[in-house]
Parts: structure tokens; sequence; C-alpha cells
């Protein structure tokens, strides 16, 4: 596979699966989950951001894991470079 083609099924995967729509909807769900006190926190803060942030990509991370351990292990490896 040439690196054009891996950049267009990496497209493609984007495409089928968009990362936006998923991380919006993991959004309001944290927001609405009563999980947070945010209405004390500054207007200028991005802490609480930050926290669901992260919260949603762990979450969003968790989904998508690869099955295989060879997989697994390139995963690993290819992290430290990222």
């Amino acid at each position: 596979m040439t690196q054009a083609e891996l950049k267009d099924n990496f497209r493609a995967l984007l495409t089928i699966n968009p990362p936006l729509k998923e991380i919006e909807e993991l959004f309001y769900k944290a927001v609405n989950s009563g999980a947070l006190d945010f209405e004390d926190e500054q207007q200028d803060s991005y802490r609480t951001a930050k926290i669901i942030y992260h919260a949603i990509l762990c979450t969003m991370a968790a989904q998508w894991f690869p099955l295989a351990k060879e997989n697994w292990q390139e995963t690993e490896n290819l992290k430290k470079f990222l």
C-alpha cells in the first residue's frame, strides 16, 4: 500500500465514522450528566473543557482498539512516536 492509498483509507474511515459528531454527542452527555460543577468556573478558564475533552477522547479510544495481538503491539509501538 502506498502512502496515498493509506491516506485515502484513513479519510474513508473518518467519513464512515465522523469523530466530530461523536465528540459533540459525548460533550452534551457530559454536560447534562450532573457530574461536573462548571457553573462556578471562570469564563476564561479551560479547566472543565479540558477535563471533558480528555474524558471524551479516552471514551472514544476505548471503543477503537486492536483486536489482534500483533495489531495491539504495533499500536503500542506507534504511540511512542506520536
